[in-house]
């Protein structure tokens, strides 16, 4: 077995190489339309980590504290679909869980091996040159449409032929703020400081505009959750006072006639509806569910959706999946799905806090700081939307990755580094 003195030099670039394709997926994410590459070039990826631990006789096994409540999830995932109402539909999507299993463990493995090679830069400079690229764009094509602060018409959101995307650009923004602000918290040179706080005030807007009201509940739990962390007694303080500010905020903007689609009950009444479908599924089917999926539940209610539309033409938008993460695990997978994906989410926050508590370095803490408020607010997200999938997915595990390796003995201390900042 080779270890890394006995590497050859070619050998410990291509390590190198493969450590920061890593951060090459986290820049392929901060668009929707790239998502089939970072896929495809993720899964290159793997496939070259896994040939070159075979070659120098490596374990190609990671073993983390989120094995049993991920694999338990997994299984339970497979195991439903015989009882699928449309089990050819389950085994369709089941893949794409199996698919973040392996984002997750290959992502571990990467850091494991490269990250003698690497540091911080590997993810860090990947979100903050995205996360500019990204909100630039959007916010952009969100003044160009007209957008403004005084209406809720027009949103900001990530252009794309069929129109913008203003949920992908909510929770892109939701899970990247805190990363953006940790970058801030271990940049020591002015240039260094000014180009974190510039993206991190382009992703403020973006937040701000997308008119999300869902994203700026996750928003508002990542700062609760923030305070807590830096000075407990203080927490009750600040909700307070954003309690107050709330209020008169809401007050002036119904006196003032301003954003009225933002106090809308239509669009919650919306979701109400859809969420009956799914609580009714549940309860006929609370063990296995109906199906791992939401296009088996969309097919499943096609007649109640026109239904819907029927008795209800006053509402702008009838929904055809659950819109919560945590609803349509439990539609497809039963309450006991339900549970093993609640306490695979508990697991990691628990785990993640545990190391930031114990962590000695700055910057490590930093790092782990912005991925537990990240998991704070991505969690509330979850409530509302359905966005566990695609480029957030693989966004979410590689930071839950990176964060386990760089806060174990055996894994990347040099992952996140002071000199990499400046």
């Amino acid at each position: 077995m080779k270890t890394s003195s006995s590497r050859s030099p070619a050998t410990e670039t291509i390590w190198a190489l493969l450590g920061w394709g890593i951060g090459f997926v986290v820049l392929l994410g901060f668009s929707p339309k790239l998502f089939h590459v970072q896929e495809y070039f993720f899964f290159s990826l793997l496939t070259g980590t896994v040939f070159f631990c075979l070659k120098e006789g490596k374990s190609i096994w990671v073993r983390t504290p989120y094995d049993i409540p991920l694999l338990g999830f997994l299984a339970w995932i497979c195991l439903s679909i015989p009882f699928s109402v449309d089990p050819g539909l389950s085994l369709e999507e089941a893949p794409k869980a199996l698919a973040q299993a392996a984002v997750f463990y290959g992502t571990c493995l990467i850091i494991r091996e490269s990250s003698r090679n690497g540091d911080g830069r590997q993810v860090l400079w990947p979100i903050l040159c995205g996360a500019f690229a990204c909100y630039a764009y959007s916010l952009g094509d969100f003044w160009e449409r007209g957008g403004n602060i005084w209406d809720r018409e027009i949103r900001a959101g990530f252009p794309k032929a069929d129109g913008t995307d203003i949920t992908w650009l909510s929770i892109n923004v939701l899970m990247v703020l805190p990363m953006l602000f940790a970058g801030l918290g271990m940049s020591f040179e002015w240039k260094s400081r000014g180009a974190w706080g510039a993206v991190f005030l382009l992703a403020l807007l973006c937040l701000f505009f997308s008119y999300s009201r869902g994203a700026w509940l996750g928003a508002l739990t990542q700062i609760l959750l923030g305070v807590w962390l830096i000075h407990k007694r203080m927490v009750l303080k600040i909700a307070m006072i954003g309690a107050v500010c709330l209020s008169l905020l809401g007050s002036a903007l119904v006196y003032g006639n301003l954003h009225s689609r933002i106090f809308d009950p239509s669009t919650v009444f919306g979701r109400l509806l859809v969420w009956e479908l799914a609580a009714a599924d549940v309860g006929a089917h609370p063990l296995v569910g109906i199906g791992y999926g939401n296009l088996v539940f969309e097919q499943r209610h096609q007649s109640d959706f026109v239904m819907q539309r029927t008795a209800h033409a006053t509402v702008p938008d009838i929904l055809t999946k659950p819109h919560s993460w945590y609803l349509s695990v439990a539609v497809g997978t039963g309450l006991p799905g339900l549970v093993l994906g609640c306490w695979l989410l508990g697991k990691i926050g628990l785990t993640v806090h545990a190391a930031f508590l114990k962590a000695e370095n700055w910057d490590t803490r930093c790092w782990l700081f912005g991925v537990l408020l990240m998991l704070g607010g991505f969690s509330i997200r979850l409530l509302f939307e359905d966005g566990f999938g695609g480029s957030h997915s693989y966004l979410f595990w590689i930071l839950v990755a990176s964060s386990l390796m760089i806060s174990t003995n055996s894994g990347a201390k040099s992952f996140v580094s002071r000199q990499v900042m400046g």
